[in-house]
């Protein structure tokens, strides 16, 4: 038996806890100066400095010549190389691919399914998460465990994967006050495993306009007021259904939307910056779902994770969702 958090709180004897058994993030080797990238994208010069002296940007990493399944694969196969700790692929029951632009493709390509060929999951259920936007990764997770939950089967896994191409329309519209770059992520979910036990998950959607009013300042200035007090209310839910208060919570592991923003947030959530991990914003800027498991991967891969520690990650998708999830660090180097 195992104690779990259930949705509303309480603790059950009887739910297995989602685990993240393994975690792997891939990069584009190509950087670009954030000047370079806002200019590209319709942002005047000094519009583009603002996104690095006030937000915090510096670079962004992006590759014209790869594809965009090749790009969400990169980390899926780092994360299914045979020298890591990953069980039969036959046991990947489903491959979950979660992106933040409503169309990425043309309606002929089907992106998991590709995938799924792609890295040899014959058993494995593909499909996408896309309503959310940029919370559908966190999002994502809860879904996997609660499939598996569904299953009952103890050695069945599910594979959640990121990743996205730059694209104009969408640079556009978040351009004043943020810079997308490119990444893609890879975790491998589990039940009761040994992997990071998710303790908690919570969401909230804001109605706001219509997808074709996102880019007036009207709708910018609705999503920008509630933005720093309604994220900090569905992290503080998470942190409340696993059981801690914020005082628990070893570090953040937030989305790369700006560092203006997070100082904005901060009085909210009743916490210190410096228990938010922004190191990454000047480096590989926002990465659309990627950016929570992107952070976690460099907090593990440069040493800066604590075994016991409690990690609180966050994101937030247009529309708006601000989603939250609360991780229990098991300890131990996946590289």
């Amino acid at each position: 038996m195992h104690l779990g958090i259930a949705r509303n709180g309480t603790a059950t004897a009887t739910r297995l806890l989602t685990t993240i058994e393994d975690l792997a993030a891939f990069v584009p080797q190509r950087a670009v100066p954030v000047e370079d990238t806002a200019v590209e994208f319709g942002l005047t010069r000094p519009q583009a400095r603002m996104l690095r002296r006030l937000h915090g940007f510096g670079e962004l990493r992006a590759d014209p010549d790869l594809g965009l399944t090749e790009l969400v694969a990169a980390a899926a196969r780092r994360l299914l190389d045979p020298a890591r700790s990953v069980p039969d692929r036959s046991a990947i029951r489903y491959l979950i691919y979660t992106h933040t632009v409503g169309t990425i493709t043309p309606s002929s390509l089907s992106v998991p399914v590709a995938l799924a060929e792609l890295l040899g999951l014959d058993r494995a259920e593909p499909f996408t998460l896309g309503q959310q936007h940029c919370a559908n990764g966190l999002s994502a997770l809860d879904v996997a465990g609660e499939l598996l939950r569904a299953d009952g089967d103890r050695e069945a896994r599910a594979l959640v994967v990121t990743g996205e191409k730059r694209l104009s329309s969408m640079a556009r519209l978040l351009g004043r006050s943020t810079t997308i770059g490119e990444a893609s992520a890879a975790c491998l979910v589990g039940l009761g495993g040994r992997g990071d036990r998710m303790l908690s998950y919570a969401d909230r959607t804001v109605g706001q306009a219509d997808e074709e009013k996102w880019g007036s300042d009207e709708t910018a200035r609705e999503f920008m007021d509630c933005y720093p007090r309604v994220l900090a209310e569905v992290a503080g839910e998470a942190v409340r259904r696993a059981g801690m208060t914020m005082d628990d919570v070893t570090m953040v592991v937030p989305h790369n939307v700006s560092r203006q923003l997070w100082h904005r947030t901060m009085p909210w959530l009743g916490i210190d910056l410096d228990r938010v991990y922004l190191d990454t914003v000047p480096e590989f800027g926002h990465c659309y779902c990627s950016d929570p498991f992107l952070n976690l991967a460099t907090l593990r891969d440069r040493g800066r994770l604590v075994a016991g520690g409690r990690y609180l990650l966050t994101s937030v998708g247009l529309g708006a969702t601000h989603a939250a999830v609360v991780i229990d660090h098991r300890g131990g180097r996946r590289d």
